[in-house]
């Protein structure tokens, strides 16, 4: 697979399952899944830009490139969420709603709100800027090229079971 054809394939691929997917979440049952699932994916695309780093530098990365403002000063507590919710079933260092836009960004009890679909909203903007980057940047190629052909991760491959 030519590296165009790989970026194509990941992007899809993300677009799909993540983007597709979330936003079936942003209800009361599934939206602190929603946060989880846009965190998670904010890790997998800061892999293929940091392919060397730790999985904290290489969200931390994502975060700080391609989030817009103010996010980029939230990404070291944008980690600790990612670790509270993912290990913890804790929303960590944020209030977290859904449905409650007019709240996004504010504080309140000394904690940043995050409404989920604003969130989900982001990862949507900044998954767009990465990928257009991608298809025009040689150094942010080599390092999706090197992280997509790393044995032990490699990219998503769904298909059919065979019986």
């Amino acid at each position: 697979m030519s590296t165009r054809e790989l970026i194509e394939h990941v992007a899809a691929n993300f677009g799909r399952i993540y983007l597709g997917g979330i936003p079936c979440l942003l209800n009361d049952d599934g939206a602190f899944l929603s946060f989880i699932c846009c965190l998670t994916a904010t890790e997998a695309l800061g892999g293929f830009i940091k392919p060397k780093e730790g999985n904290g530098a290489r969200f931390g990365a994502f975060v700080k490139n391609y989030f817009p403002d103010p996010y980029p000063t939230h990404a070291r507590a944008l980690w600790k969420l990612r670790n509270a919710a993912v290990h913890g079933f804790s929303p960590g260092p944020y209030k977290l709603t859904h449905h409650n836009s007019h709240l996004h960004l504010a504080t309140d009890g000394g904690l940043t709100v995050l409404n989920a679909e604003d969130f989900y909203a982001v990862l949507v903007s900044a998954s767009k800027r990465y990928f257009d980057a991608l298809a025009k940047d040689a150094t942010l190629q080599a390092a999706f090229v090197e992280r997509a052909n790393d044995p032990e991760t490699g990219v998503l491959i769904v298909t059919t079971a065979s019986s």
